[in-house]
């Protein structure tokens, strides 16, 4: 499996970013999310700003001392209602590496369950 992926962590509301997949798009020190007006892809793009869309990645990631999480209830909640993902459950979304080489795209549609809550 190449590093490129988010995993998404519904239970809890969290976004987890493959170290690989922000190498990738430059080592950026904020990125930014992007959801396609149809709802079928995620881009998440380098960004240069400091404003309420963005999110720093600290450097510690870079450095491999830690991951990178995002906890976000909202981003989560839309994506589930979306395309029907059980909340329970924890979903891996492959991207690919967009030609301006600051973004990647992940197709939701791909999304695979990764861990199931036991009954």
């Amino acid at each position: 499996m190449n590093g490129v992926h988010i995993s998404f962590y519904l239970k809890t509301s969290r976004i987890h970013i493959f170290t690989e997949t922000l190498r990738l798009i430059g080592y950026p020190k904020r990125i930014c999310f992007l959801i396609s007006a149809d709802g079928q892809a995620l881009l998440i793009r380098a960004h240069e700003n400091r404003d309420l869309k963005s999110h720093k990645v600290p450097q510690d990631v870079y450095d491999g001392r830690r991951s990178f999480e995002i906890s976000s209830w909202k981003l989560c909640k839309i994506l589930a209602d979306l395309h029907s993902w059980d909340l329970k459950h924890s979903y891996r979304i492959p991207g690919v590496l967009m030609r301006d080489r600051r973004s990647v795209r992940f197709s939701l549609a791909k999304a695979e369950v990764i861990g199931k809550e036991s009954s």
